[in-house]
């Protein structure tokens, strides 16, 4: 069994190069920059307890950020958590009507997230299962507040 942190940033890196753009996603911006914090922590948020590194940032040609994508491990689906998801959505941007945050939780974690995401009130853009099948990876839109699009299995 591969580790969970090496797993965590496999499953980020596929998720952050086939979803940000998607692979034929044609109304994305050539200056637009998606970074991905795995074993190497290229940006991160400071905040009370130190500095956040999200697992996928997008930023626009400007360098301001665009939006966010947490990738979290089964273990951190808890209210140990909620401090963390809390400041993510406060430094996320907009969308149209929600902040630009998407979760990416194991396949069959997604109501557990969304429960506590709505009894603290964190705004977010959409959630999303992932699950391993033969040796690839599947990603499953559960929630998506903003923009239809952003609603695709991959």
């Amino acid at each position: 069994m591969v580790e969970t942190r090496i797993l965590l940033n496999r499953v980020t890196r596929i998720i952050a190069y086939t979803r940000f753009p998607f692979v034929d996603q044609e109304n994305w911006p050539d200056d637009r920059c998606t970074i991905v914090n795995d074993e190497t922590k290229r940006f991160g948020i400071k905040w009370e307890k130190g500095v956040l590194y999200p697992n996928i940032v997008i930023l626009d040609g400007e360098g301001s950020v665009r939006e966010f994508g947490l990738v979290e491990p089964k273990e951190a689906i808890n209210e140990q958590s909620i401090p963390k998801w809390r400041t993510m959505s406060e430094v996320a941007p907009y969308g149209r009507k929600f902040k630009k945050l998407f979760f990416y939780v194991p396949n069959g974690y997604e109501e557990n997230l969304l429960k506590l995401l709505e009894e603290n009130e964190i705004d977010f853009d959409g959630i999303r299962g992932y699950q391993i099948e033969s040796g690839g990876l599947k990603v499953i839109p559960f929630i998506t507040k903003n923009d239809d699009y952003d609603h695709q299995v991959t």
